[in-house]
Order: C-alpha cells, then sequence, then structure tokens
C-alpha cells in the first residue's frame, strides 16, 4: 500500500514537471529563430537559412542565402547579412531574396502594418508595408526591436525596454526591468531574455510586471500559439502558449 502511494505521488510529481516544462526540443541547430503561422525560420551560425513547416520536429530545409539575424511575419519573412544589407522574400519561401535599399543591424517582420529596424548606431526606422525600403527614422536608441499588433517594443544598449505604439506615434514609454531581448508578437503577452539568459513573460501593454518562465534562452520568438527559441548551445526549442 504504501509503495502504490510512493509510485502515484512521483507520478503526479512528473506529470507536473512535465507540464511546468512544456519545453520540446526540435532538432537541428540555430543562432536565431523565427515564427510565422505556418512556417519556423531560423539561421545558424555560419548565416546559413532554413525554413520548417509547423509544426517543425526538425525537418528543416535549407534555402540559398546568408543572413545574420531573420524574422517572419505573417506574408513576408525579412533578414539582414553580415553586411546590414537588408532582403525579404515570401513567408512560404517561394521566390527569390529581394534586396531593399538602406542598411539595418537587426529587422522586424511582425509589426502590423509597418517592418521595423534598428541600425549599427541603434538608430531606429521604420518602414510602412509592403515596404519597399523609404525608410522613416524615429527617434531614440535601440539595439534591437520588435513589432507587434499594437505596439512595438525594444531594448537598448543597457538592456532597459521600452514600447511605442505600432504606427510610430506618440513617444517611448519605458517599462521597468532589463532583457537583452525582447518580441512582441506573442498574441496578448510579451516574451523575452535577460543577459542570464533567463525568460520573462509579461501581459500586454505590459507596464513591467514580468513572470519568470523555466528554461534558458538567448533569444525567443512567439505566434499567438507558441513561443520557439535557441539557448546558448544553438539547440532549438518550442512550447505552446495554449
Amino acid at each position: 500500500m504504501f509503495a502504490r502511494a510512493v509510485l502515484l505521488v512521483l507520478s503526479v510529481l512528473a506529470a507536473e514537471q512535465v507540464y511546468a516544462g512544456r519545453w520540446t526540443r526540435i532538432r537541428g541547430g540555430l543562432k536565431h529563430v523565427t515564427a510565422s503561422i505556418n512556417y519556423l525560420w531560423g539561421v545558424n551560425k555560419y548565416d546559413d537559412i532554413f525554413i520548417c513547416t509547423r509544426p517543425c520536429n526538425g525537418g528543416w530545409r535549407h534555402i540559398p542565402g546568408k543572413l545574420k539575424q531573420i524574422d517572419a511575419g505573417d506574408t513576408e519573412v525579412w533578414g539582414v547579412n553580415k553586411h546590414d544589407h537588408i532582403f525579404k522574400r515570401s513567408a512560404d519561401g517561394s521566390g527569390r531574396w529581394r534586396h531593399l535599399n538602406g542598411r539595418l543591424k537587426h529587422v522586424s517582420a511582425s509589426g502590423n502594418g509597418y517592418i521595423w529596424g534598428v541600425n549599427s548606431n541603434d538608430d531606429i526606422f521604420k518602414c510602412k508595408k509592403p515596404c519597399n525600403g523609404r525608410w522613416k527614422h524615429i527617434p531614440g536608441k535601440l539595439k534591437q526591436i520588435d513589432g507587434g499588433y499594437t505596439y512595438v517594443y525594444g531594448v537598448n544598449s543597457r538592456d532597459d525596454i521600452f514600447t511605442r505604439r505600432v504606427d510610430g506615434s506618440g513617444g517611448w514609454r519605458k517599462i521597468s526591468g532589463k532583457l537583452k531581448h525582447i518580441t512582441a508578437s506573442g498574441f496578448d503577452e510579451v516574451f523575452g531574455v535577460n543577459s542570464a539568459g533567463n525568460i520573462y513573460r509579461c501581459k500586454k501593454p505590459c507596464y513591467g510586471r514580468w513572470k519568470m518562465m523555466s528554461g534558458k534562452l538567448q533569444q525567443c520568438d512567439a505566434t499567438f500559439d507558441k513561443l520557439v527559441g535557441v539557448n546558448r548551445y544553438h539547440h532549438i526549442f518550442k512550447r505552446s502558449l495554449l
């Protein structure tokens, strides 16, 4: 009887641990990953580009080209190469890369109606979709930025967190906390990682009430139903948000 009780407790604890962990590893190795409704995109340490049809269990398909950072929207995927040249193509991988005017070190395709990006000087730019390279400078300094449906979020060189409306109107509002990378493309939450690799979530529009999640990541990206990310070993993970 005692042995059965112990086994029951252990099975409950194991089930709770699995539920709490909820991260599933995806085969492959990437330094940066991004998610759209139907696809995952990513780049590896050699700047090689890959696409995987969701739910994606590791069936990555190589896409010609080289990018150091990539971000997927519903209809297009955008990226920048080691020279900060900007490219885009269809989110399903069809067609070819199109080179756009400008230079960015980081670009975000997930903003509702707008592409956002920052250059090597941490200057901030936006471009109205479909965007043909007519960038508009936005005051402020950010090292990384990500657009959502209503707001755009970013972090500066001191890991301070800021947000403003995705169309660029109004001013920047500072959010308490420290993050080195942030994603605004979750349905009703903002996600980010700090310098120690800890993962956090905050209910939109987010006023700094961050909740720490399990696991360690260096970069992450969200959709309405999934959070994906990579750790410092370039292992790829996904987690349900439903």
